[in-house]
């Protein structure tokens, strides 16, 4: 199964997120999934492409042509994808995957994963989505997608658009099951 992974790029986090982000693309690599990610070497991205190659697991980079400049892409990557615009990254990470997984991250990575949770609220995809948690990261932003459900601005059956999870082995169980079932 080819599945997306949204992460931080930023390296000026608490290493318990690193460790989680390895975890993930060692399992990944383990049950044979692919990893399709921005491409990126620092961060959860980088931590879970060098998690993925550890385990001889296929990882494919999707990443714009400006951001191939030394030290930013990850460069062990089996296949990279590049393209013009970061709108064209997701629309290409979209379609390459089977599932996603949001690893913590900052702006950029909540707004990717909560497009895919948009799309799968329209019924535009049935593609699974999970969280993968890290010190209650994912915490606040499920409450505050629990309130905009309890004050009417989203229909209720947002939280069931998506899993949570702590465990990189629970979450991509969830996934191949989702997918399975699909």
């Amino acid at each position: 199964m080819n599945i997306c992974v949204f992460g931080a790029s930023s390296d000026d986090i608490a290493p318990a997120f690193f460790a989680l982000g390895e975890s993930l693309g060692r399992a990944m690599g383990e049950r044979g999934h692919t990893l399709v990610f921005g491409g990126g070497a620092h961060g959860l991205m980088g931590a879970a492409a060098r998690g993925a190659r550890e385990k001889n697991g296929a990882v494919v980079g999707v990443a714009p042509w400006f951001f191939d400049r030394p030290g930013i892409l990850f460069p062990h990557c089996t296949e990279q994808v590049r393209m013009d615009t970061m709108a064209e990254r997701k629309t290409i990470m979209r379609q390459r995957s089977d599932a996603f997984i949001a690893l913590p991250g900052g702006v950029g990575t909540m707004e990717e994963v909560l497009e895919v949770i948009t799309l799968r609220t329209l019924g535009q995809t049935d593609k699974p989505v999970a969280l993968l948690d890290c010190e209650g990261y994912w915490l606040p932003m499920m409450e505050a997608l629990r309130h905009s459900v309890e004050t009417g601005f989203a229909k209720a059956g947002l939280m069931d658009a998506f899993a949570c999870f702590t465990d990189p082995e629970a979450c991509l169980r969830y996934l191949e099951e989702a997918r399975h079932d699909l």
